[in-house]
């Protein structure tokens, strides 16, 4: 822990008990295989290069499931050619292809739409290679300018694209976090994610957020198991009767 942990003053203002989220993820027995685009969904839609698979992926993430996200790209490739074709179409096209009970469905596919027009304007191509030639900081900045990226994806692209000191964090972990008792309150996931990119040194980051993910897999799968077995023990109460 005090390897992974910056030294900081205490401050009683503090939402994060960073100690205690590294104590629970490291005493936990769960995957640590990486949560990147290139790992969990590896066949890319059409042929964009790494930073923009990573974007879209990370959009399919925001707010919902690994499961869901998979899901998503796996129809994104079944109805896109490629990312070019993904970017010219309607936000609504895109919902209909995601389905109806994806979370957040509208804005998800405005700002995804958004965010690949954003790519092709500044580059003149869907690629987000050019990025690479700022220094972290700019890039950082760069990113979290862009009024159609959540700043959860664009810490995504900075944490596992360009290897730069960020902390993903969206109100899906905030709120999971906080009924395991590792937040005070999941009101604001900003502000979690700037207190954890304060604590933690930059080589560790990718490894806590990689176990903070698996972690969350492993709370949806509980949380469904007892979602079924609840419903299974209702339908034979209902049953009786």
């Amino acid at each position: 822990m005090t390897r992974i942990l910056r030294p900081r003053p205490v401050s009683s203002d503090r939402i994060v008990n960073t100690e205690q989220i590294i104590g629970a993820i490291g005493s936990l027995s769960i995957d640590d295989e990486p949560v990147s685009a290139a790992h969990l969904s590896p066949e890319t839609l059409g042929d964009c290069g790494p930073l923009v698979h990573e974007l879209v992926y990370s959009m399919l993430l925001w707010e919902a499931s690994i499961d869901q996200a998979q899901r998503g790209m796996e129809r994104l490739r079944d109805s896109f050619v490629d990312c070019n074709e993904l970017r010219v179409c309607l936000p609504h096209e895109v919902a209909e292809v995601l389905g109806g009970r994806y979370p957040r469905l509208d804005d998800r596919c405005e700002r995804l739409v958004g965010a690949l027009r954003w790519v092709f304007s500044r580059n003149q191509s869907l690629t987000l290679e050019p990025i690479r030639e700022l220094n972290k900081r700019d890039a950082r900045n760069e990113l979290l300018s862009v009024e159609a990226i959540p700043r959860f994806v664009a810490s995504r692209i900075l944490l596992i694209g360009l290897e730069a000191h960020a902390f993903p964090m969206d109100d899906k972990l905030a709120k999971s976090m906080h009924k395991a008792d590792l937040v005070e309150h999941a009101r604001d996931p900003d502000r979690i994610s700037s207190e954890l990119e304060r604590d933690i040194r930059a080589g560790d980051a990718l490894g806590v957020y990689t176990r903070l993910e698996r972690w969350l897999i492993e709370r949806d799968k509980q949380v469904s198991l007892e979602r079924s077995q609840k419903r299974s023990r209702k339908s034979k109460t209902e049953g009786k009767s």
